[in-house]
């Protein structure tokens, strides 16, 4: 699927248009909604199913044990897909939740079953709260796991932490604020402990206080979770998922800064996603901060921001590639001591022949005082609007090269390695590396101003020692 174009606007202006207030609102909720705390397992851990062995979870005459009856609920919806997709069924958004509806049906009857043995203690307790969490019964969940927290504290550390974590989930579904934060504090005290797990659950009180308007109280669970963000998704292969995640805590981070006046913090915590987009590196997150920034009323001037950043010396990843037209071979380690510039661009980009005429200018102009331009971009198995095989496709590249005049070297890959090596989600996009092979600047889309900041930025590092 080609990557969403921006004609006139950068990628981090999405949204202009609609007032700041409005804009930041939207994206806190979504935030708070795009990170579940709990999910519920299809299959649960082995140290959990020891403990249910060992534990009064035996089955009664005719019937099954607590975990007998969990994973048959559990793993509903995984056995029917996995049938569904052996029968070549098409996916349909009914049947698929049809099919989830089922699984928290039974999920419901299970607990049931298990209610009915009279009461219960240990694992049958704990599952007991997992088939009601699983059933989105989030009181029988509380109550349930409240027991079990509370008789069990010799339990095997991993349950206790599984009982904490869906405590919180549904403590907090049911406004039960003050019971989830007790949870999570006993929680934080014991090992062990997830980074991605703690940050869904430091987000769910932030979102549970930010919702009643208790910015105070909501602020030091934003900024924890913002912390396990980073941890938990520094190394993320897919850097989408990555980039989203640390956005959006880093965004909740802010705007609870702002409500409580302090502007500075709010600015600071942006400014620090920037430096996270160079370092990574991530195109996407750099322009979705500093396109925040601008809706704070910062004047992001390149020259003046990027200087008061602190400077990237995490080298840049290198690049990929299956032809080459008008370039030698090579890798970015061997330009230490050039500023490089990667331009990805596609053909079919409108917007990239914009660029065309400006990125020729700068080749020209600093190609002998320590610039190289690369344009990188894929085969996409077709060129001028017609179906092309890859040989067909190189031979279109060099006349679409030989047309436009173009004097700087292209680097075809056969997919998106370049693109997700370096967070690019939309074309084209600009990244500027340094003598030293760190990424310094990075501009995506075409807007008023790009080219003056592009020609400015590369000016700059060419001056650097």
């Amino acid at each position: 699927m080609r990557m969403l174009l921006s004609l006139v606007l950068s990628a981090r202006r999405i949204g202009a248009g609609a007032p700041a207030a409005v804009a930041v609102a939207a994206a806190v909720a979504f935030a708070f909604a795009s990170a579940p705390i709990v999910r519920a397992q299809a299959r649960p851990q082995r140290v959990v199913a020891a403990e249910a062995a060992s534990s009064s979870s035996q089955p009664n005459a005719g019937g099954s044990n607590a975990l007998a009856l969990y994973e048959e609920a559990a793993g509903y919806s995984r056995r029917k897909f996995a049938e569904f997709r052996e029968k070549n069924v098409p996916f349909d958004q009914k049947l698929h939740d049809k099919t989830m509806q089922e699984e928290r049906d039974l999920a419901l009857r299970n607990a049931a079953v298990l209610a009915a043995r009279g009461p219960l203690k240990g694992s049958d307790l704990y599952y007991l709260g997992m088939l009601y969490q699983l059933s989105d019964r989030p009181e029988g969940a509380v109550d349930s796991m409240r027991r079990f927290v509370a008789e069990n504290a010799d339990a095997a550390p991993e349950i206790l932490q599984s009982a904490h974590r869906v405590l919180i989930a549904q403590a907090v579904k049911v406004g039960l604020i003050e019971e989830a934060e007790k949870s999570l504090a006993a929680y934080a005290r014991l090992e062990p402990q997830k980074a991605n797990e703690r940050y869904r659950l430091e987000n769910a009180l932030a979102g549970a206080y930010y919702r009643k308007r208790e910015f105070e109280r909501a602020a030091p669970h934003a900024v924890e979770s913002y912390k396990y963000a980073k941890l938990a998704y520094a190394k993320a292969t897919n850097f989408q998922q990555r980039d989203e995640v640390l956005y959006n805590a880093g965004l909740v981070v802010a705007d609870i800064h702002l409500k409580l006046k302090r502007r500075d913090e709010a600015v600071q915590t942006m400014q620090e996603l920037r430096t996270l987009g160079l370092s990574y590196p991530s195109a996407e997150l750099y322009s979705k901060a500093t396109g925040m920034l601008e809706r704070y009323g910062e004047t992001v001037d390149p020259a003046k921001a990027d200087a008061a950043l602190p400077r990237n010396t995490v080298p840049a990843p290198d690049f990929v590639a299956t032809q080459w037209i008008d370039q030698q071979p090579l890798k970015l380690s061997d330009l230490r001591g050039q500023v490089v510039l990667l331009d990805f661009w596609a053909t079919w980009c409108g917007p990239c022949q914009l660029t065309i005429p400006k990125l020729n200018s700068l080749h020209k102009k600093y190609k002998d005082k320590g610039l190289t331009i690369l344009g990188l971009t894929r085969f996409y198995g077709e060129g001028g609007g017609r179906p092309l095989n890859t040989t067909e496709e190189l031979e279109f590249l060099r006349q679409f090269k030989k047309r436009y005049g173009i004097g700087y070297g292209f680097v075809i890959a056969d997919a998106e390695e370049n693109r997700d090596a370096f967070g690019v989600s939309a074309l084209p996009t600009a990244v500027l590396i340094d003598k030293r092979g760190s990424v310094r600047h990075i501009i995506t889309g075409v807007y008023p101003g790009s080219d003056e900041e592009l020609a400015s930025m590369i000016k700059r590092l060419i001056q650097e020692p």
